[in-house]
């Protein structure tokens, strides 16, 4: 039976959106009025963290603004012992009669540190009282911009991650959309792998999305050569309606304008 101390504080885990601060939601704004304390994630004491900038504006003078440092590696010890680490101080945040939000970009539970931050916190208090507060992810503002259906009627969608695995071929001729976020260093390898299937002329790059230097580009010909950086993904859709005409043009300048 799971027991709950009723005098323990409320964990908010908020997506903030994906960059640009018009796209956080009214219920994020709302919690971060009334929490007492303030998380942010960063891989280094140093890095300054665009989910915090984000929610700065709307953080009540009276809370305090911590951040959790989670480093950036492969090392599965140093990662456990990190999720660790920082599930202990939210936890003792609680105990302490104190409400507190852990902030995310994009949306709080898609490939997101506050899952495993989460996960770890409920093993150390498993009455912990939490809400998630769902934000928009960097794979619908890309839809936007393209002004694209992410997936329609009886179409799926599949959503990976960079590292893909063996599994990446079979995933990509058995779905009508997929969504690939934070490639990262793997990108052309991706792009690759994408070009093998013969569908590069159905992906749209994009990069830095609602941040400085916006890049997106609709159909990956030969010779197309991505930059590098954290914030980027791909859209994939094998969908064989027209265009309108104005994608790849007015993408590329968006991209031009955004650089």
């Amino acid at each position: 039976m799971t027991t709950h101390n009723d005098r323990a504080g409320t964990l908010y885990g908020l997506g903030v959106g994906p960059g640009d601060p018009r796209l956080i939601t009214l219920r994020a704004v709302e919690v971060l009025g009334q929490v007492d304390e303030v998380f942010t994630a960063s891989t280094s004491e140093t890095e300054e963290s665009l989910a915090g900038k984000i929610a700065a504006p709307h953080i009540r003078p009276q809370a305090g603004v911590r951040k959790l440092v989670f480093p950036m590696t492969s090392d599965g010890r140093r990662l456990e012992e990190a999720w660790l680490k920082n599930a202990v101080t939210v936890a003792e945040t609680l105990d302490r009669g104190l409400s507190c939000a852990f902030l995310t970009l994009g949306d709080c539970l898609t490939y997101s540190t506050y899952a495993y931050l989460l996960s770890h916190l409920l093993d150390l208090r498993p009455g912990a009282r939490v809400e998630s507060v769902p934000g928009i992810t960097s794979y619908q503002l890309a839809a936007a911009r393209l002004n694209r259906p992410l997936v329609l009627g009886r179409e799926n969608l599949a959503i990976l991650g960079g590292a893909t695995d063996s599994g990446f071929e079979e995933l990509c001729r058995n779905s009508d959309n997929l969504v690939i976020m934070k490639p990262y260093r793997g990108t052309s390898g991706v792009i690759d792998r994408l070009r093998a299937l013969g569908l590069a002329s159905k992906t749209a790059f994009c990069a830095n999305l609602a941040l400085e230097g916006e890049m997106i580009v609709d159909g990956l010909e030969e010779g197309f050569k991505e930059p590098p950086g954290y914030f980027s993904l791909l859209l994939v859709n094998k969908r064989d309606e027209p265009r309108d005409g104005q994608g790849a043009e007015r993408q590329d300048a968006k991209g031009q304008a955004g650089r």
